[in-house]
């Protein structure tokens, strides 16, 4: 295919003709005395990272006087202001404050500020002082859309990461929103700085946002962001207000053939970072970062691939396409469709945009298995500046293992760093600044002054007690689910327990998962999924997500994976074959190809913390040939396909088997017959052959001795075959 770049810049949203947003940073300067100098320079971290964003111009002012201030804003009328206090190290040596405003010694009453943003354009004002709720409140009133401010008093260090966070994701791309910086300044800010109070991980003060109509006091729904922030493609012609699928022709047979993967990042922290509820938030935080960067992909090249995938539907073809991001990284992608769609070059943009922001949703972090100790913290002046930093593991597309190694290779990308990574696959985040390190340290260490803990001092037991109560390794995991997945979430309470607690049985009054209605355990999704992502989900419009041309059974899907033994068990599950064939999606006719992949990824995005908060709904199996469940470590599970029992597929030592991955390929997987199940086939096998000789040799006009002997002979094979295959097995299970 031909790529109109043109076309391709314009589709991206990269064009340079954007409104201007010229920002305004006013830092207040407080006495000799109080001035806490010892980390993260605001100006290094905050408002001046929006310079690099196409269309932005920054102005900063230092401790101005009150006049001069008003003046500069009168001249140049700023869309978007930031005022931070001056931060104090007297009551706080270690995370400091900030106080209100004071410009030379003199602090501003509201009054004053009000008056002295008069006739701005003001689009956003960011209050990031203590004590400003009610100017926060005039502004609303005066009109300004969007206004940040502290409802009680912030610590200087959650204020100096957050606003960190905040500036270095709207300076990431033009698309990204108000709405979407602080989601996740506010997710990475509660992964880092949350403290663990009664086994609780609860949340820091954080800055509130006004936003949305002035007349609406619950404002705007706080919301990561989806495939709902993937733009339209512009096709003249075609009526897309209904959505693509219903304008365009073979729509529902797009599909990304996109192989899984492991990618082991470094996270700074100690020990308690590998924590289900932290990285619960950053897992949250990390999707966000990569659906920033493929939502609005920009299709290099696209060409059939060497040799056609084999387990495409009928009818379609595929491309092999170059892709880069928003920030310049590229990979390379396999598409799937019918050729009216993958001719078009706006419609194949859009469906890779499509496609890969759903696969950058299932985005896992893994916990290591109960009993196992979680890994030791590790320190590197070449990772984080020295930050201690724990070793996890990530299991995502290859595509995003790509992407993720190409952002952490640049200098100028701040995603990474703003989540507390300091390596991926074993290569340093270069984003790092000394400002981020050394506040980073703070936050793992609890100390100031670059302190480098070596491996050797960490290795002989120096305790990590940091802002967030971090830990030195070797505490076992507390994991009672061993997922290697996504982490537990809180129980689901029905809005009354915060998504923060430990996992324990909640009071909703759900009838028991055997019994429940449909109807009953959708209304009890919906209030759990509300509650947990913090915005409302309309019935009638939920799941908007299709399978087979129909809407997604999640009702029938829960029930076939919880059935058998939830989704820890993974590619043990034969999802095409057991888990679809009795969802209300099957039909007899149906040629769709990746409903295995499809299947996983729609659980893990909308039941997955579904199921971890009601433990009670999987069945837990125990292996038919060990006699063990979740003790014996195995995490390779597998189903026959003739009984349903479960076994270990390590626990099957017969021969000639293959491989669990022969079985566990979600596309196309072998059958996969217990010993128990394979017995019993091939003793009928043998007597349907004994049946055939004996058919045959009457055909031959044996008499009924003759007849008789055939089939006594054609028994006596199979059974002499059946005993060598279980000879076979038992020396197998001997050695």
């Amino acid at each position: 295919m031909e790529v109109d770049a043109q076309a391709a810049q314009q589709q991206a949203g990269t064009t340079t003709d954007q409104p201007s947003i010229r920002v305004l940073a006013l830092y207040c300067t407080g006495s000799s005395d109080e001035t806490d100098e010892g980390f993260d320079p605001p100006e290094s971290s905050n408002a001046i990272l929006l310079t690099v964003r196409p269309g932005v111009q920054v102005e900063i002012m230092r401790g101005p006087s009150l006049d001069e201030f008003s003046a500069r804003v009168e001249s140049y009328k700023p869309t978007f202001v930031y005022i931070s206090g001056p931060y104090s190290g007297l009551v706080d040596s270690i995370k400091g404050a900030i106080g209100p405003i004071t410009l030379q010694g003199k602090q501003v009453t509201p009054g004053e500020l009000l008056t002295a943003l008069e006739g701005a354009p003001l689009d956003t004002v960011y209050l990031d002082a203590a004590g400003q709720e009610k100017v926060a409140e005039l502004l609303r009133a005066k009109g300004v859309p969007n206004v940040l401010f502290w409802s009680e008093d912030p610590s200087g260090l959650v204020a100096a990461h957050f606003a960190s966070i905040f500036f270095g994701t709207l300076a990431l791309e033009g698309s990204v929103s108000l709405l979407e910086a602080y989601a996740l300044a506010l997710f990475s800010t509660q992964a880092h700085l949350g403290a663990k109070v009664d086994g609780k991980l609860t949340m820091p003060n954080m800055p509130d946002l006004l936003t949305g109509p002035a007349d609406d006091p619950d404002g705007v729904s706080l919301a990561l962001p989806d495939n709902a922030s993937v733009p339209l493609p512009q096709l003249p012609g075609l009526d897309l207000t209904r959505g693509v699928a219903a304008a365009v022709e073979g729509w529902m047979d797009v599909r990304l053939l996109a192989p899984r993967a492991e990618l082991r990042l470094q996270i700074g922290g100690g020990s308690s970072m590998v924590d289900a509820g932290r990285l619960s938030y950053l897992g949250e935080a990390l999707r966000a970062l990569l659906v920033l960067e493929v939502r609005r992909v920009r299709l290099v090249s696209a060409n059939p691939p060497s040799r056609l995938p084999s387990h495409l539907q009928e009818g379609c073809s595929a491309l092999l396409c170059e892709v880069a991001t928003s920030s310049g990284a590229t990979v390379r992608v396999v598409l799937g469709g019918r050729p009216s769609v993958l001719s078009n070059q706006q419609l194949v943009e859009h469906a890779l945009r499509q496609t890969l922001v759903a696969d950058a949703l299932s985005l896992q972090f893994r916990l290591p298995p109960p009993g196992v100790p979680l890994p030791l913290p590790r320190a590197s002046q070449d990772v984080l500046g020295g930050c201690p930093c724990v070793d996890t593991l990530l299991l995502t597309s290859v595509w995003a293992v790509g992407v993720l190694r190409q952002l952490a290779q640049s200098t100028a990308y701040r995603g990474l760093v703003s989540l507390g990574i300091g390596s991926v696959g074993g290569a340093p985040v270069a984003g790092c600044k000394p400002a981020d390190a050394s506040r980073l340290g703070v936050i793992v260490t609890g100390m100031r002054g670059g302190v480098l803990l070596t491996e050797e001092l960490l290795a002989n037991g120096l305790p990590i007690d940091g802002i967030s109560g971090s830990l030195v390794g070797g505490i076992p995991s507390s994991n009672p689910l061993a997922v290697p997945a996504d982490p537990p979430i809180a129980p689901h309470n029905c809005g009354r327990t915060p998504i923060s607690d430990p996992i324990a049985p909640h009071n909703c009054g759900r009838t028991p998962i055997s019994d429940v209605k449909e109807e009953e355990f959708m209304a009890d999704l919906i209030s759990f999924l509300s509650h947990r992502r913090g915005r409302y989900i309309d019935r009638s419009k939920f799941p908007d997500a299709v399978l087979n041309g129909m809407t997604l059974d999640l009702f029938g899907l829960y029930k076939e994976v919880v059935t058998r033994g939830g989704f820890r068990v993974g590619n043990g599950i034969n999802w095409k074959g057991q888990v679809f064939g009795r969802m209300r999606n099957w039909t007899a006719n149906n040629r769709q190809t990746g409903v295995g992949n499809s299947l996983k990824k729609h659980y893990a995005n909308l039941l997955w913390e579904y199921e971890q908060a009601h433990p009670q709904d999987v069945v837990v199996d125990r292996c038919t040939l060990c006699g063990r469940g979740e003790e014996a470590g195995a995490t390779d599970w597998i189903a026959c396909d003739s009984c349903n029992s479960w076994v270990h597929f390590s626990c099957d030592k017969r021969p000639n088997l293959g491989t669990f991955d022969d079985y566990a390929n979600a596309e196309q997987p072998r059958s996969y017959k217990c010993p128990n199940c394979a017995r019993a086939e091939a003793r009928a096998a043998g007597r349907g052959a004994a049946a055939a000789a004996r058919a045959a040799a009457a055909a031959a006009g044996g008499d009924e001795a003759a007849v008789e002997a055939a089939g006594a002979a054609a028994a006596a094979a199979a059974e002499a075959q059946q005993q060598q295959q279980q000879q076979q097995e038992a020396e197998a299970m001997d050695s």
